[in-house]
């Protein structure tokens, strides 16, 4: 480890590094790359798995490591080339002597002491495809540009201590280790202008097609080997064929002339198939499925390469008429749009990409439709950035918004853009990836940005845009590729607003049960603008009531209700995780979720209640709880603001539901359909009226500013609260009369004075709060104090003085009040907390309501607790109850509000 303080600087600023230790895997040593942040195993493809030099030296003696190692990544700013074996007795072999003393560039002992790594800024050839070669001796020879590590030691080799870029070195290396037959590759620079398969003899053409990428499988061929085509003969004879047309250029006799100089020729090949020929037939079958043909390109003059200097840009305007020269085979007329030719690579007039040589000589297309990143996506809400990456396809161009961890991932890329209709599979991701990764390295600087958001409702805070009603204006909508579809159904609207609120009002003034599920919708997006808690509107009763079609007709508000794999309409039956991601996506638009007795568990309805009440109670807390992806690495958690409709058969509020929960669900007990008929004719009405009222809704919301909304439901609420007493659903209430107002005022009766709209929807918040859970005993403290009051009552025996005479155990104390009418009573504190627990009420939480309601008496300096002298006892501490203070308060919360007549708020929305 001393000797990494020679490592180059410029090496060691770069925050590509690893640790790695020696593993045994099948009988064999090998060298594990080690991520430093957490000591799990790294990869050389995943930027987020590595570390800066110094955090990679700290780490190694933390995750017991044997050194550190450096990255080459995708965007091939070095290269390394390793020597195995090349040093014997301390003396490096003179075989491998030039490629130290020409390359000039840092070069170290590998950790096994008998190797070398040399270590070149730049990458390998452009046309270069393989990395390793076994040579003679058992010593092995690698070259590595991306997707590698090296293991680094520090253990300078003859003072070779400073990176250098020596590309002629590189390209000798590999020639001469990796690739020998590559030496037989004619240049460029022998090419002449114009040149065609036909201008070179049968030998040239042949050397031409074995230093191709193919060569390989056409060398195994021209030998005869068909094992690559199972043994088939014949599958064979096609393949071959296929490879000669190309090289052909379609040349039928010259196709036919190096078949038989091939392994495969035998007698079949001239057998007689009616007026032709096994051989004849093959070559016309391989002729006609060829769909290029191969013709060298020498240097042009008027275009020294294929490197454009043209800049992405976010219009979707098509290109015309590509820079090239018209009778270049590739440059074919015709329309692409955006996709750059760089350096290394060109994309024709067809939109296909090649990769091309230093000299501009295209050697090979990667696929058909070339991507390219149009712009940056900045995310308003946590500043990343994203890619919108578009493909131009049959039909036209499509688009996809990516992180940049997709686009530098081949596999992921391929499921990523493979669904938009690009050529792209595990054969080409890797050029596509590195042609992308090249493209950013060389355009990402002069990209536009554009604003983006993930999720549906308001963009950048209260009444700004609101997707993705606004998402041609000044903010994008791009969600990702799962999301996307699930966005589907509030994409387009259908019907008009006229005919939906002719379909919707009857019910709405037939029933203020449906009523109020209908203003939970429309209070969604006012829960960000008036700074509100989000909760749960929960609708249950009796089967076939029209509960679902009063959920469908709240969520037909916003888009479309319907059924479906992806649709808005969800059930208890989904997954919690489903729920909770949709309503990430969803942010200001409501969730609806039906059939609550749909939902399976184990233990039965309790246990049943009990998991629908933590879904929900997360649901109302508006933020998932964080959850690691497959990497380990932290996924982002998503959040709403959002209103959650529920429907179902069985209440969810229990006795023994604890405050928190109860308070953020207003459960209503209601049928708000009496007729059948009228229930099925809602479901036909919102299946195909649906998304017309948001979009009014919204527009009409900007009319005003926030600070009035504000003002008017802060005044509505305190006239709520008036009528409430103490309900503990009183300010969710408000919510719902405020959003049902604003609905009357702007979509059902536009032109209605503003205080007739909220005297209806006073009307309303009497109903639900007579209606919801809460009215008689809801509050989960006062059932609990209930609960103690009858306890007292049903066991006052165990509070005789006489009790232990009949042998009954004792539970306190009855003490008549010295100044007052009335009477204490002293409960042993344990028992206290056993009764409690019985009837699954929280001891503390219970005993400081009683204490905030003046029901205790307790000692100075004691919080809820009172010494009392029992006969022949010392003393003990009890909680002290003054029974008249209980009555009192039981008395009080029997007793119901009755409505009033709002008063003016001051003003009427615009």
């Amino acid at each position: 480890m001393a000797s990494l303080e020679y490592v180059p600087a410029e090496l060691r600023a770069e925050a590509r590094w690893v640790c790695w230790r020696r593993e045994e895997r099948g009988g064999k040593a090998t060298k594990i790359p080690v991520c430093a942040a957490n000591g799990r195993m790294a990869k050389s493809t995943d930027p987020a798995t590595w570390a800066t030099f110094d955090e990679a030296v700290a780490a190694v003696g933390r995750w017991r490591c044997d050194g550190v190692g450096f990255v080459f990544g995708p965007d091939r700013a070095y290269t390394g080339l390793d020597l195995d074996h090349v040093i014997v007795d301390g003396t490096l072999d003179a075989e491998y002597r030039w490629v130290v003393e020409q390359a000039g560039t840092y070069t170290e002992v590998s950790p096994s002491g008998d190797g070398l790594h040399l270590i070149f800024r730049g990458s390998k050839p452009d046309w270069a495809q393989r990395s390793r070669k076994g040579q003679p001796g058992g010593r092995v020879v690698e070259m590595y540009d991306r997707d590698r590590y090296f293991t680094v030691t520090g253990a300078l080799f003859e003072g070779h201590d400073a990176i250098s870029e020596n590309p002629a070195v590189v390209e000798r290396a590999y020639r001469t280790w990796i690739e020998p037959e590559a030496a037989a590759q004619p240049r460029l620079d022998d090419v002449t202008r114009g040149a065609s398969p036909g201008d070179m003899g049968d030998d040239e053409l042949v050397e031409r097609m074995l230093a191709s990428r193919s060569g390989d499988d056409i060398r195994a061929l021209m030998a005869g080997d068909c094992s690559a085509q199972g043994g088939d003969h014949s599958a064979a004879d096609m393949a071959l064929c296929s490879h000669l047309a190309f090289w052909c250029s379609g040349d039928a006799g010259r196709v036919d002339r190096l078949f038989r100089r091939s392994g495969l020729m035998r007698d079949k090949w001239d057998s007689r198939r009616g007026g032709t020929t096994y051989g004849a037939q093959t070559i016309e079958r391989a002729i006609a499925g060829c769909a290029e043909f191969y013709r060298p390109r020498g240097r042009r003059t008027d275009r020294p390469s294929h490197q454009r200097t043209d800049k992405n840009t976010c219009s979707t305007a098509t290109r015309r008429g590509r820079r090239g020269v018209s009778d270049d085979p590739v440059d074919e007329p015709g329309t692409t749009e955006g996709a750059p030719s760089v350096e290394g690579w060109h994309v024709d007039g067809r939109g296909r990409l090649w990769v091309a040589d230093a000299e501009g000589e295209l050697r090979y297309t990667v696929t058909a439709t070339a991507p390219w990143i149009a712009c940056d996506l900045v995310d308003v809400d946590t500043g990343d950035v994203r890619a919108l990456v578009r493909v131009a396809v049959a039909g036209g161009v499509r688009e996809r918004a990516l992180d940049r961890d997709v686009l530098l991932n081949q596999s992921r890329i391929i499921s990523a853009l493979a669904p938009l209709g690009a050529n792209i599979s595990s054969t080409n991701a890797k050029d596509v990836v590195r042609y992308l990764t090249d493209c950013e390295r060389r355009l990402g600087g002069e990209r536009p940005r554009a604003r983006s958001v993930t999720h549906l409702g308001w963009a950048e805070g209260p009444l700004s845009s609101f997707m993705p009603y606004d998402a041609g204006g000044e903010v994008r909508f791009d969600p990702s590729p799962d999301e996307a579809v699930k966005a589907r159904p509030f994409m387009e609207a259908s019907g008009t607003l006229e005919e939906w609120v002719a379909g919707v009002a009857p019910a709405r003034e037939a029933s203020l049960a449906f009523r109020c599920v209908l203003a939970a919708s429309f209070a969604s997006p006012l829960v960000a603008l008036l700074g509100v808690q989000t909760f749960i509107v929960y609708l249950w009763g009796r089967s076939r009531s029209g509960k679902t079609p009063t959920l469908k007709a709240a969520g037909s508000v916003w888009g479309d209700p319907t059924e479906g794999s992806d649709s808005y309409f969800r059930t208890f039956a989904d997954t919690p995780k489903s729920i909770v991601r949709a309503a990430a996506l969803l942010h200001d638009i409501p969730v609806i979720v039906d059939e609550l007795q749909s939902k399976g568990a184990l233990g039965g309805q309790a246990a049943k209640r009990q998991i629908v009440e933590d879904l929900l109670y997360s649901l109302s807390l508006g933020h998932e709880r964080g959850a690691l992806n497959s990497d380990r690495s932290m996924m982002r958690a998503g959040s709403w603001r959002s209103l959650t409709i529920a429907t179902g058969e069985i209440p969810i509020v229990g006795e023994s539901t604890q405050q928190g929960a109860a308070n953020r669900t207003l459960e209503l007990n209601a049928e708000p359909f009496a007729d059948v008929r009228a229930a099925q004719e809602m479901h036909r009405l919102v299946a195909r009226e649906h998304g017309t009222a948001g979009r009014a809704f919204v527009e009409a919301l900007r009319r005003n500013p926030a600070e009035f909304y504000a003002r008017q439901f802060t005044a509505l609420r305190e006239q709520v609260a008036s009528i409430a007493c103490g309900h503990p659903q009183a300010d969710n209430v408000a919510l719902l009369a405020f959003a049902d107002a604003l609905a009357e005022f702007y979509v059902f009766a536009p032109g209605t004075e503003w205080q007739a709209c909220l005297e209806g929807a006073l009307a309303m918040a009497v109903w639900a709060l007579g209606n919801a859970t809460g009215a008689e005993g809801g509050d989960t403290d006062l059932k609990a104090i209930q609960y103690l009051a009858e306890w007292l009552v049903g066991n006052k025996i165990h509070f005789d003085d006489y009790c232990e005479n009949d042998r009954l155990e004792r539970w306190g104390a009855i003490e008549d009040k010295s100044c007052t009418t009335g009477f204490l009573w002293y409960v042993f504190s344990s028992v206290l907390e056993q009764a409690l627990a019985r009837g699954n009420f929280d001891r503390a939480k219970t005993l400081r309501r009683m204490s905030e309601e003046g029901l205790l008496v307790c000692d100075a300096g004691h919080r809820y607790t009172k010494q009392k002298r029992f006969r022949g006892a010392g003393r003990v501490y009890c909680v002290c109850i003054d029974n008249e203070a209980l009555e009192a308060f039981l008395e009080r919360a029997a007793s119901g509000g009755t409505a009033a007549v709002i008063a003016s708020q001051g003003g009427a929305p615009c």
